[in-house]
Formats: structure tokens, C-alpha cells, sequence
């Protein structure tokens, strides 16, 4: 009897373990599906859905053989000390760093802006329709920079949070080499006095600017107050909507960031 007992629980163990593996094996290399949490996606996204991810795709971005386009949605990990990332894992209680669910606004080599509520890419207004259709963008204008006598005194981000180059957190330091020079205009008010403007992020190889739809105030946070994120932060591409049923849909580039590849 005893062995036979062994015998059951070595199978069951075994059964498990291949089960868990096949599991493991799926969600790596082939397919994960990712729950959405919060409003940082509305319209285009509500919370409580949840979304298909192809992983093969993102083993073809990292052996170079695709690329993320504007537009797509993307499931991102944002860099450690990035404010409200932590999440707290339920019944066990330990502390992670969640990945967000924002939309790739700039690929590297990319000119990127905020004026006003209108996002810019390499000069070109970024028509968004597919967000302007339900809410009003909230005025906002990033990257903020302050100089004075031609050195720069601040970096402004989302929601005017100021930090001076000398107390920069580690998340933003590649924010701080990716900023545009200012104008010989710029320099030249700055040594009237410390002179605040907007300037723009030239996005550095393997760095994404991403943001989440919601632009009303406080809506969502993304690159601009945490920063463009590496190749490797974004761990893939949500596709489609595939839950709750009666809200199926897939989730195409808009078209406005189509025109851009015009």
C-alpha cells in the first residue's frame, strides 16, 4: 500500500511539474494575457479587461528581427524608484514593481514633445484622435527645463514636480542626456535670469517615449515623469482585448500614428 501511495504522489508530482513547465513554456515564448488595473488607458482601455500579448514578438525584438511601432500598446516595467510602481501582492503580502499599460508615442531617434496638450513627434503634431473623440487633454507641456546663465537649473516633470540636475533620481538621469541643447534665443534669456521653457527629448538608441490615453489631469503616469524606458523594460505588445467577452476587440495602431510613417 505504501508503495502504491508513493507511486501516486511521485505521479502527481511529476504530472505538476510538466504542467507547470508546458505553463512556464507558453507565457514566455508564445502568448500571456495581462489584466488591466486603473483608468491610465482610458478611453482606449478600462479597467478590469484584459489583454492578449503575443511574447514571440518580443523575442523578435530582441534579436533584432522586428521593431515596436507608435501607436502600439505596450505592457512596460518602469524603472526602479518610479513613483506609485509598487504593487503589493495579494493574500502573501510582498512588495514588486508592476508593469504599466501605456501606448509607444517615440521610437530611438525620435524627436519627442508636449506643447499645450499636443504631443509632437520629429516637428509633426501627433493627431490623436482616437483620445480627443471622448475626453479633453489636460494643457500639459513636457519636457519643462530651467536655465540661467546658460547652464540648466531644473528639470520640470509631470505635474510641475521640479528637480535640480544635482538631485536627480537614477530613473531620470537618461531623461537628462536625451534633452535637446536650448536655442542661442534660450541662452541668452537665461543670463537675464533663470529662464524656464519647453524643450524636447531626442530619444537615445533602444529608448521609448510611452504614455498612457488618459491626458486629463493626473490621468496617467508615464515618460514624462519617470523617463523614456529601454528595449528590455517593455516585455510586450497588447493586441487585443480578449475579456470580458461582450467587449472582444482588437486594438490596432490609430491612424494618426500611422500618418506619421507617411
Amino acid at each position: 500500500m505504501s508503495r502504491f501511495l508513493e507511486y501516486l504522489f511521485k505521479e502527481w508530482f511529476r504530472q505538476v511539474g510538466e504542467a507547470l513547465l508546458l505553463a512556464f513554456l507558453v507565457t514566455t515564448f508564445l502568448f500571456t494575457t495581462v489584466g488591466v488595473v486603473g483608468s491610465s488607458m482610458n478611453p482606449t482601455l478600462l479597467n478590469g479587461e484584459r489583454v492578449f500579448v503575443p511574447k514571440y514578438e518580443t523575442w523578435l525584438v530582441r534579436f533584432g528581427l522586428m521593431q515596436w511601432r507608435r501607436g502600439e500598446v505596450a505592457i512596460v516595467k518602469p524603472p526602479e524608484g518610479t513613483p506609485n510602481a509598487v504593487a503589493q501582492f495579494p493574500v502573501l503580502g510582498f512588495q514588486f514593481r508592476a508593469f504599466f499599460i501605456k501606448r509607444i508615442i517615440g521610437l530611438p531617434g525620435d524627436e519627442v514633445s508636449l506643447r499645450d496638450g499636443v504631443v509632437y513627434v520629429n516637428g509633426q503634431p501627433l493627431n490623436e484622435l482616437h483620445i480627443t473623440a471622448s475626453l479633453q487633454p489636460y494643457p500639459d507641456s513636457y519636457p519643462m527645463v530651467c536655465y540661467r546663465d546658460g547652464r540648466l537649473t531644473a528639470l520640470i516633470t509631470q505635474q510641475q514636480v521640479r528637480f535640480t540636475p544635482e538631485l536627480l533620481p537614477d530613473y531620470l538621469k537618461p531623461t537628462l542626456r536625451m534633452l535637446v541643447p536650448p536655442s542661442e534665443e534660450d541662452l541668452a534669456r537665461s543670463r537675464l535670469g533663470e529662464h524656464c521653457f519647453t524643450s524636447a527629448l531626442r530619444l537615445e538608441p533602444g529608448y521609448y517615449f510611452v504614455m498612457g490615453d488618459n491626458r486629463t489631469f493626473g490621468g496617467s503616469e508615464d515618460s514624462r515623469t519617470f523617463g523614456p524606458v529601454p528595449t528590455s523594460a517593455i516585455a510586450g505588445r497588447a493586441n487585443a482585448v480578449w475579456w470580458p467577452l461582450g467587449r472582444i476587440r482588437a486594438l490596432p495602431v490609430p491612424e494618426g500614428f500611422r500618418a506619421l510613417e507617411k
